[in-house]
């Protein structure tokens, strides 16, 4: 089982060699009530460092024992993303400070149910085929009908594969994802599932495993919502917002990621009630997330500050745009 480096959802990728990347950014969350500049001055890793594919995991591993030695306690997640608009890596590192908080998770579960063979292997061909599709700049992809299809052919034809094979199994695929004992059917699972038709079994499934305890299946379901729920407006008002606001504080950089894309879906309407719990819950990661330099992977912590703030849309749209990330958080502020 193949599990590809996190890639950027919201940036245009770029293609370069292992040779011409660099670190591009190394960014932070949970750093409340921590000592983030010191802890800077003492990574062993820096931007603008020179690193090839095949040394940015013991990076990784580099930088988890420098936390480890800072703080007296490890990091909370360092994940490496490829790539910034320049072709080069990004570093997220998690904290243990006070703007971390756990949230539950389900219960590891214990059947031996398995999905077939050929599923798998078509999971992990299409992970390889995403990796080159975002390597070839031909990673766009077409969201409309609630599942994703690739502009990249060899990618799309096992994603139409996929959909045949979710309508004609989706309940081998539902008890997959919630009864299998191994983790990589999961991952399997939640990926095949949002190609299912549409249903409340479905959101409810995906819904469900929003809390796995492997991360790899909470980002395929939260990525699947996501999806569903950008395909029409009816389909996101039925999936329960208020679901996936601790999911923002979270020490995983997917949880946060994954989280913030389908709350900023979510909370279109302004719902008051979902305003009133991430004001309450959610703030200090927020406005941590929203300071991100990359405006792919700060834009739902921005847009999620202006709707709390009361910022009009229009408004909130183009300041968002501009990078105006002060002038948002001095607006929610000033915000009852």
């Amino acid at each position: 089982m193949k599990v590809i480096l996190l890639l950027a959802a919201f940036l245009l990728l770029v293609s370069a060699s292992p040779q011409q990347r660099r670190i591009g950014e190394i960014e932070f969350y949970g750093y409340t009530d921590l000592d983030l500049s010191r802890l800077r001055s003492s990574l062993p890793v820096h931007e603008g460092d020179p690193i090839s594919e095949e040394k940015i995991l013991e990076a990784a591993d580099q930088l988890r024992e420098a936390v480890k030695q800072a703080l007296g306690r490890d990091p909370t997640d360092v994940a490496p993303v490829c790539c910034d608009d320049h072709g080069n890596w990004m570093i997220y590192i998690g904290l243990p400070g006070s703007s971390v908080k756990s949230f539950d998770y389900n219960a590891a579960p214990k059947r031996s149910i398995r999905l077939p063979g050929e599923m798998v292997k078509l999971y992990d061909q299409s992970m390889d085929d995403l990796a080159v599709a975002v390597r070839q700049q031909q990673a766009q992809e077409d969201e409309s009908r609630g599942y994703v299809l690739s502009a990249y052919p060899p990618l799309r034809a096992k994603q139409l594969t996929t959909r045949a094979y979710a309508i004609r199994h989706e309940r081998l695929v539902r008890r997959a994802l919630e009864f299998s004992s191994q983790p990589e059917q999961r991952w399997v699972a939640a990926h095949i599932l949002g190609y299912a038709r549409q249903s409340k079994q479905q959101r409810d499934a995906l819904v469900r495993a929003s809390r796995d305890i492997s991360d790899t299946v909470r980002n395929n379901a939260v990525r699947a919502l996501s999806v569903l729920a950008q395909s029409s407006a009816k389909v996101a008002a039925r999936i329960p917002a208020g679901a996936f606001v601790d999911m923002i504080n979270s020490g995983s950089w997917t949880d946060r990621n994954k989280g913030g894309w389908l709350l900023e879906l979510l909370s279109a309407r302004r719902d008051p009630k979902l305003m009133a719990q991430l004001r309450a819950r959610s703030m200090e990661s927020l406005i941590e997330m929203a300071q991100w330099r990359s405006a792919g992977h700060a834009h739902s912590a921005r847009v999620l500050l202006g709707r709390i703030a009361g910022i009009e849309e229009n408004r909130l749209q183009e300041l968002v745009t501009a990078g105006r990330v002060e002038q948002i958080i001095e607006s929610l502020k000033r915000s009852p």
